[in-house]
C-alpha cells in the first residue's frame, strides 16, 4: 500500500506541477548546429536551465519546447561539444526561434590542470604532466581507482599480478629504480600528500594528474623521485541546482586461465606403464573446480551535490563487495565523502573542507608459497584420486609425502581476516588580502588503524599433526599535516609573473602490539582468546612498537611567461627530515623549466594546418627518504631470552639493529627532459613527445660491514646510481566526428631502459647482488638464483646456466670452457635474457553512437622481455609422478627422458610479450525520463582476452624492486568479468 501510494502521489504531483506550468507558457523552436561545420546535430538535449524540462533535437537537428511564460534560461547539449546557454524572454502564447552553434570539444588547451600547490592551464605546462579525466578512465570491475589509470598514461607502468581482491597495484612512474627503499609514487589526494588512493571510492574521481618529470615533481622536494599522483576528487558547484547521483554494478568473475594438470586416469595410466606405484584415493577429482569458484563484485554508490550563491557541497557514499574467485577470500568496503566549499568576503576568502572515512574487511586465503597451508600450491600437486571427503563428510587426508594437505580443509580450518579503518580530513582557507595576494592556509589529518586475526588449528590426527598458531594484531598509522602559503599574481605589459611561496610541517606516527601462541587448548575460540593457548615464549611471541618521523620544509616557486609566448618556471625546496643522519638531516631540490611556445610566432601564423606548437625543456632533482624510522642511529632491539650466567635467572637478550651512520643521507634523483607538444588541424589530432634521462645518486641500501670495528655488521649507506633513459609518446585523435558517430582515439606508448652504473663508493662495495631466487620442491643449495644487479648491466638481467640437453635423463649446462657439466654450481652462467620489456603500449578508443549510445575499448601491451616460468620448472618436471599431480607437459618431459630434478636456467624462460583487450563498454543513455536528467544503462567487460605466446597462465609480471619476472606457482589467478550496471542522475 505504501509503495502504490508513493507512485499515486508522484504522478499527482507531477500532473500539478505540469499543468501549473504550461498554463501559461510559450513555445521556442529552431535549429541546432556544429559551428565548425555547419552540419546539424541530431538527439541534441534542450533544457530549461534548473529543471528537468527538456527535449531533443529531432533527424534534422531541430526542436520544438513548450517554456513557462518569463525570463528563463535554455541550455543546448551534445556529447563531444561545449554546452551553449541563452537567457531569453518569453511571452505567454507566442512563439519564438532561436538556433544554437556548439562548438566541438577538440581543443584541451584551456582545461585547468592540478600541479603541486596549485593549478595551471593545460597550455602552459613547463614540465611533463599527464592528465587524464574521469571519462577517460577504464569502466567495470575496479579494485583500486589506480586501476582507472592503467594503459592511459604513458611512462606509468600499472601492473598486477592475479585476480585477488585484496591485492593493490604495482606503479612505476618512467622506471623508477633503488636497491632498498620504496619504487612507489606519492599520492596527493585534494592537496594532501601521502594519502592512500584505495580509501577513495572511484566514482568520486574528477582527475589524475602525473607529475612525471623532476622539474614538475621537484615542489615535492624529499618525496618526489619517484613521480607523484596528484588525484583530485568531484565537489559541487556554485550556484548549482541540488542533484542526485546514483550507481551500482553486478558481476560475474572468473578464473582466466588454469594450469592444464593431469587427470586421475591419466597418472593410473603413468603409473602402470612406468611401473611406479602410488596409493589410488579411488576418486576422479579436479582440486582446481573444487578450489576455484565463480567470483562476484557488487558495487553501490549515491552522491548529492549542489550549491548556493556563495558556498557549494557534495556527499556521497558507497558500498562495495568483492567475492573472489578462490574459495574464502573477498573483501568488503565503505567509502563515504564529504566535499565543502565556502566563500566570503566578497570572494576574497574561499574556505574548503573535506572528510572521508573507509571501512574494510578482508577475508585472506593463504599462497605465495609451499608449505602445508598455502592453497595453491597444495592444489595444483593434490592428486586427483583423491576425494574431497571421508563418507562422513570430514575431509579427506593422506599421507604423500611432506607437506601435504587438503586445501579446501585449508581454507575452512584457518582464520586469516583483518579489520581497516582509515579516516582523512583537511581544512583549506585562501584569502585574498590585495589584489593578486594571497594567503593559504591548509591542514591535513589521516588516521589508519588495521586489526587482523589468525589462526591455524592444533591437529592430532593419524595423517597429520601439528600444534596449531594463533597471532593477533593492530596497528595505527597517523600523520599530521600543516601547510602555509603565499601567493602573488601580476602581469606588466605582455608580461605575466606568479610567486609562490610556502611552508611545510609533517609528522608520522606508527603505533602497534601483537600478541601470538602455540598449542591452543581449543580450537573453537580461534584467535579471539589467546588466553587459552598452552605455548607463549616471553621475549618472541608479546611485541609493540612505537616510532615517528618529522618532515620540515620551506618551498618556492615562480612561473613567468612573455606574451603566452615563452614560460618559465622555476622551484625550490628545502626538506629536513628526521630519518637521515644528523651531518645530512636537510636537502636541496631545484629545478628549472622552460616552454616555448611556437605556434603564437609570426612565422607560424600561415601555416593553418598546425593549431598548437610547443617546445619543453626541464632539469631538477627530487629525492627519496622513505626507509623507514631510525636507519642513522644505533639502538637494540630484542633477541630472545636466555639465562644469566651469574644469577641463573632469566634474562632478555639485546642486539643492535645496526651500526649508526651519522652521513646518512637522501637518495637523489637527477633528470633532464626534452618534450614537445602538438596539435594539427584545429588539434583535431595532438600528442606530446617526450625524451628524458634520469640519474639516480646515493642508493640507499644495507651493506655489510665487519666487526670489530662495528659493533654489528649491518649499516645503512648511501652507495651506487642507476640510470634510467627513455621515450614516451601520446597521440590523441578524432578520425570520425559526424551527427551519428563520433569516435575519440588516443595512443601511449613508452620505452625506457634501467643501467646500473655503480655498486660501489671508497667505503662500501658490492661487485654484484644475486637476485631472482627460486623456492620450491626439489630446489636445494645456494644455485636457486636467476638474475644478477651488476655495473655495466641492465636491472632484470637473467644471468643463469645456459641449457645444453639432457644427458643420461639429466639436465646439462654449458661451461665456460665450452663443454658441458651435469653439476650446477659447476655451470657456467651466462646473460641468457632480460625481464625489462622494450616497450609498453596503450590503446584507448572513445565511441558515441547517435547521441544515446556509448562505447569504449582499451588494449594494453607490453613487448620485447622475458619471464622465467617457474610453474613448468616445478610442475612441468615428471619427477613428482605418480603421487603429486603435474602439468600435461610433463609427459612429454618424461617421453624425451627427463629425469632429473628442477633446476633453473634458460630452459624456462619464455618470451612474455602480450597484448590484452583490458576493458570493453556499452551504455545506452536515455535522458529526461521520467524526471531523470540521466539514464545510462551499461555492460562491461575487464580482461576481455589476451594475445601471447607465453605457455603460462598469465604473462604479465610486476617490476618492483631489483627482481622482477619470475612466473611463480603460487599467484592468485586474474580474472575474468562481466558487467552489467546503471547510472542515474536526478
Amino acid at each position: 500500500m505504501t509503495r502504490i501510494f508513493k507512485k499515486t502521489f508522484s504522478v499527482v504531483l507531477f500532473l500539478t506541477f505540469t499543468l501549473n506550468v504550461f498554463g501559461q507558457s510559450g513555445t521556442l523552436t529552431g535549429l541546432v548546429r556544429n559551428a565548425e561545420t555547419g552540419e546539424t546535430l541530431p538527439g541534441a538535449s534542450i533544457i530549461i536551465s534548473g529543471t528537468t524540462i527538456g527535449t531533443v533535437s529531432d533527424i534534422e537537428g531541430r526542436y520544438t519546447l513548450s517554456v513557462p511564460s518569463g525570463t528563463v534560461t535554455i541550455e543546448a547539449a551534445f556529447v563531444g561539444f561545449t554546452s551553449v546557454s541563452r537567457t531569453l524572454n518569453i511571452a505567454a502564447g507566442s512563439v519564438l526561434t532561436q538556433d544554437f552553434s556548439l562548438q566541438p570539444e577538440v581543443a584541451f588547451l584551456d582545461e585547468i590542470v592540478v600541479i603541486g600547490y596549485g593549478v595551471m592551464r593545460r597550455s602552459d605546462l613547463t614540465g611533463s604532466v599527464a592528465h587524464i579525466r574521469a571519462e577517460e578512465m577504464n569502466r567495470g570491475v575496479l579494485f583500486d581507482p589506480i586501476q582507472g589509470l592503467q594503459g592511459k598514461a604513458p611512462g606509468v607502468m600499472i601492473s598486477r599480478r592475479g585476480g585477488d581482491p585484496n591485492a593493490g597495484f604495482s606503479v612505476k612512474i618512467r622506471g623508477a629504480s633503488s636497491l632498498s627503499t620504496s619504487t612507489s609514487p606519492l599520492f596527493v589526494v585534494d592537496g594532501v600528500p601521502g594519502v592512500d588512493p584505495t580509501t577513495i571510492n572511484m566514482d568520486d574521481v574528477e582527475s589524475f594528474n602525473v607529475l612525471k618529470d623532476a622539474s614538475a615533481a621537484a615542489i615535492y622536494g624529499s618525496r618526489g623521485a619517484n613521480g607523484v599522483i596528484i588525484i583530485t576528487t568531484r565537489r559541487g558547484t556554485k550556484g548549482a541546482e541540488p542533484t542526485v547521483e546514483f550507481s551500482s554494478f553486478v558481476s560475474a568473475d572468473f578464473v582466466a586461465n588454469r594450469l592444464d594438470l593431469l587427470s586421475a586416469d591419466q597418472i593410473r595410466t603413468f603409473s602402470q606403464e612406468s611401473g611406479r606405484t602410488f596409493i589410488d584415493g579411488g576418486a576422479n577429482t579436479d582440486w582446481q573446480d573444487e578450489l576455484y569458484r565463480m567470483g562476484s563484485s557488487r558495487n553501490y554508490n549515491v552522491a548529492f551535490a549542489g550549491g548556493g550563491e556563495n558556498m557549494s557541497y557534495r556527499a556521497s557514499v558507497g558500498h562495495n563487495m568483492f567475492d573472489g574467485v578462490i574459495r574464502g577470500s573477498s573483501k568488503g568496503r565503505t567509502v563515504a565523502r564529504l566535499n565543502l566549499d565556502q566563500r566570503a568576503l566578497n570572494d576574497r576568502l574561499v574556505v574548503s573542507a573535506g572528510l572521508s572515512g573507509t571501512f574494510e574487511n578482508n577475508n585472506f586465503i593463504n599462497y605465495g608459497g609451499w608449505g602445508l597451508n598455502d592453497v595453491l600450491y597444495q592444489t595444483f600437486r593434490r592428486n586427483p584420486t583423491d576425494p574431497l571427503r571421508n563418507a562422513d563428510g570430514t575431509f579427506f587426508e593422506i599421507n604423500r609425502g611432506f607437506n601435504y594437505k587438503n586445501p579446501l580443509a585449508t581454507i575452512q580450518e584457518i582464520q586469516n581476516t583483518r579489520d581497516a579503518k582509515r579516516f582523512f580530513g583537511f581544512l583549506r582557507a585562501d584569502l585574498e588580502l590585495f589584489e593578486g595576494f594571497t594567503a593559504g592556509f591548509n591542514a591535513g589529518y589521516t588516521r589508519d588503524d588495521h586489526e587482523t586475526f589468525y589462526f591455524e588449528p592444533m591437529l592430532d590426527t593419524e595423517v597429520l599433526k601439528t600444534e596449531g598458531f594463533g597471532r593477533r594484531s593492530y596497528s595505527n598509522n597517523e600523520t599530521r599535516l600543516l601547510e602555509t602559503t603565499l601567493r602573488y599574481r601580476t602581469n606588466f605589459g605582455l608580461s605575466n609573473l606568479e610567486l609562490l611561496g610556502g611552508y611545510s610541517y609533517q609528522e608520522d606516527y606508527y603505533t602497534g602490539l601483537a600478541a601470538q601462541g602455540r598449542n591452543p587448548f581449543i580450537n573453537f575460540t580461534r584467535s579471539f582468546n589467546l588466553g587459552l593457548f598452552e605455548t607463549v615464549v616471553a621475549g618472541q611471541d608479546l611485541s609493540s612498537y612505537k616510532s615517528s618521523n618529522r618532515l620540515i620544509s620551506f618551498f618556492a616557486r615562480s612561473v613567468y611567461n612573455f606574451d603566452e609566448r615563452y614560460f618559465f618556471t622555476a622551484t625550490m625546496r628545502r626538506d629536513g627530515s628526521s630519518r637521515f643522519g644528523v651531518n645530512y638531516r636537510w636537502g636541496w631540490f631545484p629545478s628549472a623549466s622552460a616552454m616555448w611556445n611556437i605556434g603564437r610566432e609570426g612565422f607560424m601564423q600561415d601555416v593553418d594546418f598546425v593549431s598548437n606548437l610547443r617546445l619543453r625543456v626541464g632539469f631538477g632533482i627530487t629525492g627519496n627518504q622513505e626507509i623507514g624510522n631510525y636507519r642513522a642511529i644505533q639502538y637494540y632491539t630484542s633477541a630472545g631470552n636466555t639465562i644469566n650466567f651469574e644469577t641463573g635467572q632469566r634474562a632478555v637478550l639485546f642486539d643492535f639493529a645496526h651500526t649508526a651512520n651519522p652521513n646518512l643521507k637522501w637518495e637523489e634523483n637527477m633528470e633532464l627532459n626534452l618534450g614537445v607538444d602538438f596539435g594539427l588541424f584545429n588539434d583535431r589530432i595532438s600528442g606530446t613527445i617526450d625524451l628524458f634521462q634520469k640519474n639516480t645518486y646515493d642508493l640507499l641500501g644495507e651493506y655489510s660491514v665487519p666487526v670489530p670495528p662495528n659493533p654489528v655488521g649491518r649499516i645503512w649507506a648511501n652507495v651506487g646510481e642507476i640510470e634510467v633513459r627513455g621515450l614516451e609518446f601520446m597521440l590523441q585523435g578524432f578520425p570520425v566526428r559526424t551527427n551519428n558517430f563520433d569516435w575519440r582515439s588516443m595512443l601511449v606508448f613508452s620505452t625506457y631502459r634501467q643501467m646500473v652504473k655503480s655498486l660501489s663508493n671508497d667505503q662500501f662495495e658490492w661487485a654484484r647482488l644475486q637476485e631472482g631466487w627460486l623456492s620450491g620442491p626439489g630446489l636445494v643449495g645456494g644455485q636457486n638464483w636467476t638474475q644478477t644487479v651488476q655495473p655495466g648491466m641492465p636491472l632484470g638481467t637473467w644471468y643463469m646456466p645456459e641449457y645444453a640437453g639432457l644427458i643420461n635423463g639429466e639436465f646439462a649446462f654449458f661451461t665456460a670452457a665450452g663443454g658441458v657439466t651435469r653439476q650446477l654450481d659447476l655451470a657456467d652462467r651466462r646473460v641468457v635474457g632480460n625481464a625489462q620489456p622494450d616497450f609498453e603500449i596503450g590503446w584507448s578508443n572513445f565511441f558515441t553512437l547517435w547521441n544515446n549510445f556509448d562505447a569504449s575499448i582499451s588494449l594494453r601491451g607490453v613487448f620485447g622481455y622475458q619471464v622465467f616460468n617457474t610453474t613448468r620448472m616445478i610442475f612441468g618436471n615428471p619427477v613428482l609422478l605418480p603421487e603429486s599431480n603435474v602439468l600435461q607437459s610433463a609427459l612429454d618431459e618424461y617421453n624425451r627422458g627427463l629425469r632429473d630434478n628442477p633446476k633453473p636456467s634458460s630452459y624456462y624462460l619464455e618470451d612474455g610479450s602480450f597484448l590484452r583487450i583490458d576493458n570493453l563498454s556499452l551504455g545506452y543513455n536515455l535522458r529526461n525520463v521520467m524526471g531523470m536528467r540521466n539514464l545510462r544503462i551499461y555492460l562491461a567487460a575487464n580482461n576481455v582476452f589476451t594475445f601471447t605466446n607465453y605457455s603460462g597462465i598469465d604473462p604479465e609480471i610486476t617490476f618492483d624492486g631489483l627482481s622482477f619476472g619470475l612466473d611463480q606457482f603460487n599467484i592468485y589467478p586474474k580474472t575474468r568479468s562481466i558487467v552489467l550496471g546503471v547510472n542515474v542522475s536526478l
